[in-house]
């Protein structure tokens, strides 16, 4: 038994983390986006939209130069591994990998977030191939 096999027999206080889809496009609108890629948007705004801050106020004569759409998954573990939870999320984007890579060439693009809650200590590796663009699965997400 490695290490981390040890540490996963080993239960603490859960721990939550989100991992959140951001994607931009120039032209396309957030109902498009969120059938493409199969996933809800919880915050949006469309192209050409009036620009509205945090507390709701419209601000005159400025209009958004861009769609976005995020979509937020908050998951919780047992002890400090979490990159498990990030490949499974990556991976449920493979069936959209078509729209996906339209997107990109279109002028879109698409970003990950991870944001760690502060429920205590988290480390993990990420596998390489999460990170990075496979050339047999062509999922463009962007690393930031």
């Amino acid at each position: 038994m490695n290490e981390k096999q040890e540490d996963d027999d080993y239960e603490e206080e859960p721990r939550r983390f989100d991992v959140d889809i951001l994607i931009h496009h120039p032209t396309m609108t957030p109902d498009e986006i969120s059938e493409g890629v199969g996933l809800e948007a919880h915050y949006s705004r469309c192209v050409g939209a009036p620009y509205v801050r945090l507390d709701g106020t419209v601000v005159e004569g400025k209009k958004y130069p861009e769609t976005f759409v995020r979509n937020c998954c908050r998951f919780e573990v047992k002890n400090q591994h979490f990159a498990d939870e990030i490949v499974k999320f990556v991976d449920s984007l493979e069936p959209h990998k078509a729209f996906l890579t339209h997107l990109r060439a279109t002028g879109g693009t698409a970003q990950v977030i991870v944001q760690f809650l502060g429920d205590g200590y988290f480390g993990d590796t990420v596998p390489i191939d999460t990170l990075v663009f496979r050339s047999k699965q062509m999922i463009p997400i962007e690393r930031v």
